[in-house]
């Protein structure tokens, strides 16, 4: 059966047992071998010459959902840039920081700045602008935030497309089935002056609340223990270089605790990044690959005395692009690859996929510190 534009999923997406335990802090300790408790750990440039690496890394990406992997060289110098720029554009005067524009739709697309907290966790939405090199919005103050942020985009773009296609082979599907709503990294699929579909997002927390315009206001200027309640986000991937302050919880084989991978990664200094299994890749790999559940917390670390960082990049598809998986499906009869580990799809929009993974996610956790919509029906929950 293939699934049309307005149909219902034919492969029942169980949803897993969602526990509010205490925080576990899980103790992973690095043995000789390079694991981080059972978890490896992977060099970029050793998945890129070897096969056997490559293997590992999505058989880890199948079981538990995320991996840690340390950078090549030319990204870790803009992840570098890329956080003393964006400590010092929210470091900036609040009319400054709200000169970019609040949360709103460009193109299709969700930019712009947006605080929680009466200030407390402060958010830049960044992408690309196709053919013209340039960052939408870019602060005038730091200058260099905007071209930095095209260099990273257009790494991390290019590296996620590398994963999914390595994804893609390891279950025996064709690596187009899944890339075909994803820009390329140089987003020579779109006209000139369009807006990337993957996002950059700059965010700050455990600032003092301020009086001001933010989205929410609590009243508190104490951060409280949990900035992000229990999610998974509504991307392919996610590639989250590490927070400058510990901070990125993902749920445990178990499901009942937590485990603080950050803890035990040193800060972005150390060049490692967290790569984790989104929703997309989940329902159109029919549950092959599980998406993530994860969390931001505080105190995991060194308290709330300090800032914490990060820039999760989430690895999205155009909204206006159709999912169809028909051409890449054997055909009836055929008995070789029949089961393939692909959804049948026939011409359903991305923007129709992205609203009922929203709901899903709306249905399946509870937690009141999450990302609101930008406006009803634009889901967009997710927060490293």
């Amino acid at each position: 059966m293939v699934l049309q534009c307005g149909g219902c999923l034919p492969w029942a997406w169980s949803p897993r047992k969602v526990h509010a335990p205490p925080p576990v802090h899980a103790e992973l300790h690095q043995n000789a071998s390079g694991h981080t408790g059972n978890l490896p750990r992977f060099n970029w440039q050793a998945l890129e010459t070897k096969s056997s690496e490559r293997a590992v890394l999505c058989r880890a990406l199948a079981s538990h959902g995320f991996a840690i992997i340390r950078m090549p060289t030319e990204m870790h110098e803009a992840v570098r840039q890329m956080q003393q720029l964006a400590f010092e554009f929210f470091d900036r005067p609040e009319e400054e920081r709200y000169a970019l524009g609040r949360l709103r739709l460009f193109k299709d697309k969700v930019v712009g700045y947006r605080e929680l907290g009466g200030g407390t966790a402060r958010f830049l939405e960044v992408h690309v602008l196709a053919g013209m090199g340039r960052a939408i919005p870019a602060p005038r103050v730091p200058k260099d935030l905007g071209p930095v942020a095209v260099r990273l985009h257009r790494l991390l773009q290019d590296m996620a497309r590398i994963l999914i296609t390595w994804l893609a082979e390891h279950i025996a599907v064709p690596p187009a089935a899944l890339l075909q709503c994803i820009d390329e990294a140089s987003l020579g699929n779109l006209e000139d002056g369009d807006c990337s579909a993957s996002v950059l997002r700059l965010c700050c927390y455990g600032y003092a609340g301020e009086e001001g315009n933010s989205e929410h206001k609590t009243g508190k200027t104490q951060v409280e223990e949990v900035f992000f309640d229990e999610h998974t986000d509504a991307s392919y991937l996610t590639l989250a270089p590490v927070g400058s302050e510990p901070g990125l919880q993902f749920r445990d084989a178990a499901g009942t605790g937590w485990l603080d991978v950050e803890r035990d990664l040193g800060s972005q200094q150390d060049g490692h990044f967290l790569v984790f299994i989104g929703d997309f890749l989940e329902v159109l790999t029919k549950g092959k690959f599980s998406a993530a559940c994860h969390r931001v917390a505080a105190g995991v670390g060194q308290g709330h005395a300090k800032h914490r960082f990060s820039m999760p990049f989430l690895v999205r598809g155009q909204p206006s692009s159709r999912l169809d998986t028909r051409e890449f499906l054997p055909e009836e009869g055929e008995g070789e690859g029949k089961d393939m580990d692909l959804l049948p799809l026939e011409g359903m929009s991305y923007a129709a996929m992205r609203r009922f993974l929203d709901l899903k996610g709306r249905r399946r956790f509870q937690g009141q510190r999450l990302l609101a919509s930008v406006k009803p029906g634009e889901g967009d929950n997710e927060g490293q």
